[in-house]
């Protein structure tokens, strides 16, 4: 059965798709929810938005609007990979819609037990100021978990509708679920150490989004059905994707590693 799943491409994508996913969520959620009620955007990082001149919930709406435009694109994502009929645009819609369904499940997921990131109550998390009782933290805890325990199976089945099943498309598997993830943990990890702000956000934002929050990835690649059959797939080598890759990591790093203040 012809399957081609070409290491270096799947870096390439990883390389591309990290930095403006991540974008997507600070500037297109966090940032964009503070800028249109007034508030003022005083620093946009790789990882953190700070936001000043809100209150109530309107700040609220801040902490969580990143998870939220996650919501929409997963959605949206999702609904154009049904429909799409190239492999190579497939694959890349697929990763997509996971990797933006289990960063927004695994917020709250996170946030419940530790009382850190968005959705935190507690010392450091973005609503702690708000007065929100406790038992909010393990109804969101229960609530990120079930979340993404579901799209664990989602993933794999759909993983399974693409390569096919069974012991022998373990290979193919694993190329895209462990190459992507490596490359989106180790590039987030690397320009998180850049932060003006400290370790925090890089163990807290960076290294939680992405090895934490992509970490399903992992079980979606290694879940087969052992009576299944592969079918045929390619993703053969682009070197030109990794070039754009290896490019746009370069240009976030730089641009938002160290933080980037918008003109006043």
């Amino acid at each position: 059965m012809h399957r081609v799943i070409d290491r270096f491409t799947i870096v390439g994508w990883a390389m591309f798709l990290m930095p403006v996913l991540t974008m997507w969520h600070e500037i297109g959620g966090h940032a964009a929810a503070c800028a249109i009620p007034g508030g003022h955007v005083r620093e946009i990082g790789a990882f953190y938005v700070q936001c000043t001149g809100l209150t109530g919930v309107a700040d609220v709406l801040v902490a969580c609007a990143g998870a939220g435009v996650n919501v929409l694109l997963s959605l949206v994502a999702f609904a154009l990979w049904r429909r799409a009929t190239g492999d190579a645009t497939r694959l890349v819609l697929w990763l997509v819609w996971l990797t933006q369904a289990f960063v927004a499940a695994g917020y709250p997921a996170f946030s419940g037990i530790t009382g850190a990131g968005d959705f935190g109550i507690g010392r450091g998390g973005a609503l702690a100021n708000h007065g929100i009782p406790v038992y909010f933290a393990y109804v969101e805890a229960a609530v990120g978990i079930a979340a993404y325990a579901f799209l664990i199976r989602l993933g794999a089945r759909t993983l399974s509708s693409m390569l096919g099943d069974g012991p022998a498309t373990l290979p193919a598997r694993r190329e895209v679920t462990l190459g992507y993830y490596l490359t989106a943990g180790v590039g987030a990890l690397i320009v998180g150490l850049l932060n003006p702000i400290g370790v925090f956000v890089t163990i807290m934002s960076a290294a939680a989004s992405t090895f934490g929050g992509l970490a399903g990835l992992l079980r979606v690649g290694a879940k087969i059905d052992p009576s299944g059959t592969p079918k045929p797939f390619a993703l053969p080598p682009n070197r030109q994707m990794l070039l754009v890759g290896a490019a746009t990591l370069a240009a976030f790093a730089l641009v938002f590693g160290p933080g980037w203040r918008p003109t006043p």
